[in-house]
């Protein structure tokens, strides 16, 4: 794990930092909506607000940092956070309930900066470091676990209206990101004069391997997004479990998300990607299982650590994977469409839920889920077989 560039190590500290943003909205996000929507079926909305800035800025977020470079995008998009933060705290301070769904779609808006940071870290390493780097940024979402729950709870009573003083605090960790860019190198992009124009994005989605890649992202975020915001619904309003109860389930879930990531050097190299891949969807299959057979506190818990795992699993794979996938010239425009796939499914999964919850129930909010996990099991295999013929046809 030591034997990264330490530029990577720099860009999971910004990591940690980055994802804050979104650890604090899950928590805080669903008591301000309970508190300042006009009608409780909007009350998860201040937390789909996050996924759908998110999801709009992902494809032009790759696009931007194309043209202006990395520290340019990740410092333009920082600031634009800050100012999203202090629109949020003169929101919740006014109970203006609109007012905050716009300033969190501002900071949904830097989150999709923070997901190419993944992608800035694989610009340092060889092809064959590539999932191990992929998870070593990923550990920093296991500090934003804590640290953000922790600005939410630090900032309830620190102003005027419940939980506005959070938003400033954020405001202040991101002057503490925004200089940590500014003194950050990150590796120059160096795209190689071709004649070759590169494939079109029709031709990307039809190599098995780049499909693969992008399915197993946008299944793991997907099914990790419409349960996990499900869940406090569910837990909460419909199961009338004590709210203490539900931030532990939802802190447990975060943890499992990323410390899979302390031992992914390890994981990688005894399992291999597939097997990686796989017990992904292994996990997500158990989660599923679970939440449909126990409705107890410790079928929630259970249910929702599994979730956190089977994502890590395959999210981390389908990373590895997509960046042996493309050559060099072809990088931002792949990883622009798997942006766009994997937060555009996430956000519409996200708004789906709570309506899918109250409607129909936490059993067909769970079986939503499995034709998902059928068709990255499908995909995934036939990149797997095909990947197989081609190494037996070839030449020893």
């Amino acid at each position: 794990m030591f034997s990264l560039p330490y530029p990577v190590y720099l860009l999971a500290v910004a990591q940690a930092l980055g994802m804050c943003t979104s650890t604090l909205i899950i928590f805080v996000g669903g008591i301000l909506g309970a508190s300042l929507a006009p009608t409780p079926s909007l009350a998860t909305l201040p937390i789909a607000a996050l996924i759908v800035g998110s999801a709009l800025t992902s494809m032009p977020a790759a696009l931007i940092m194309q043209k202006v470079g990395r520290k340019a995008g990740f410092i333009g998009a920082t600031l634009c956070a800050a100012v999203g933060a202090i629109l949020a705290y003169i929101s919740v301070v006014s109970n203006h309930f609109w007012g905050l769904c716009f300033s969190i779609t501002m900071l949904g808006m830097q989150m999709a900066f923070v997901q190419q940071l993944r992608f800035a870290a694989l610009e340092w390493i060889d092809s064959g470091q590539a999932g191990q780097t992929a998870s070593v940024v990923l550990l920093g979402g296991l500090v934003a676990a804590w640290v953000g729950p922790e600005l939410g709870m630090a900032g309830q009573f620190l102003t005027d209206g419940a939980f506005s003083g959070s938003f400033l605090l954020l405001a202040g960790l991101h002057v503490l990101l925004l200089i940590l860019f500014v003194a950050m190198p990150f590796a120059p992009i160096v795209i190689k004069s071709t004649e070759q124009p590169g494939r079109s994005t029709s031709e990307l989605l039809k190599s098995p391997a780049i499909l693969a890649a992008i399915v197993s992202g946008a299944v793991a975020f997907g099914v990790m997004s419409m349960i996990m915001t499900g869940t406090p619904v569910s837990m909460s309003k419909l199961d009338g479990f004590p709210l203490e109860e539900t931030k532990t389930v939802i802190q447990s879930h975060i943890l499992a998300m990323f410390i899979p990531s302390l031992f992914a050097a390890y994981l990688f190299k005894y399992l291999g990607l597939i097997s990686m891949l796989l017990v992904g969807l292994a996990a997500l299959t158990a989660a599923l299982s679970i939440a449909l057979l126990d409705q107890s506190y410790w079928g929630y818990w259970s249910a929702l650590v599994f979730l956190g795992v089977g994502w890590n699993f395959l999210f981390v794979g389908g990373t590895s994977l997509l960046s042996q996938s493309y050559a060099p010239h072809e990088s931002f425009k792949v990883q622009a469409v798997n942006e766009v796939a994997v937060f555009g499914t996430q956000a519409i999964l996200s708004l789906s839920a709570g309506w899918l919850v109250f409607s129909y129930g936490w059993h067909v909010l769970n079986l939503m889920a499995v034709p998902m996990l059928m068709l990255g099991l499908i995909l995934i295999m036939r990149w797997h077989l095909k990947a197989q013929g081609s190494s037996f046809a070839s030449p020893k």
